[in-house]
């Protein structure tokens, strides 16, 4: 387990995949038509290990805090909340995007997903975006409590807007 956990805690650990990843993103809400949540967007990054995807996000000029359950290691720039994502210290619709990658592993992550959920709804602003990468993803009758699929096209919808 402690070899899986090393592995996946930092699945954003450089500058490059941080920007690609976000390339990606903002591609497939491009792609789905959303290009307004992209003007001035608040984000965050749910299991953001090291905070490098945070930290990217900040130098480009958008506000993006990275929240992860462990202090890992703490990184100039990346706006680091240590907290449980089940119970997190924001208040109510606080971000315009949530990104999640690697949050649903329940080998990783035996927690309560509809917790996880229900909370992630909770910050999330009306129409936001939840933007999720995970290869055990919640099932589409979990989400779809909270959220609609945005690219319904793929075999993995990926976005999500809060409904």
């Amino acid at each position: 387990m402690k070899e899986m956990l090393s592995t996946y805690q930092n699945l954003t650990e450089d500058k490059e995949t941080a920007q690609a990843i976000w390339r990606y993103i903002t591609h497939s809400i491009e792609e789905v038509g959303r290009n307004d949540i992209l003007q001035n967007p608040t984000v965050l990054d749910i299991g953001g290990g090291v905070g490098e995807f945070s930290k990217n996000l900040n130098s480009e000029g958008i506000n993006c805090v990275s929240l992860d359950i462990k202090n890992l290691e703490l990184n100039s720039g990346a706006n680091q909340i240590v907290a449980n994502a089940n119970k997190m210290p924001f208040v109510d619709e606080s971000f315009s995007i949530v990104h999640g990658r690697g949050i649903f592993d329940k080998k990783l992550y035996p927690n309560y997903h509809s917790y996880l959920l229900k909370e992630i709804a909770r910050v999330l602003k009306t129409k936001g975006i939840l933007s999720v990468y995970d290869a055990t993803p919640p099932n589409n009758k979990d989400l779809e409590k909270y959220f609609k699929i945005l690219n319904s096209d793929r075999e993995y919808p990926t976005l999500w807007e809060k409904k």
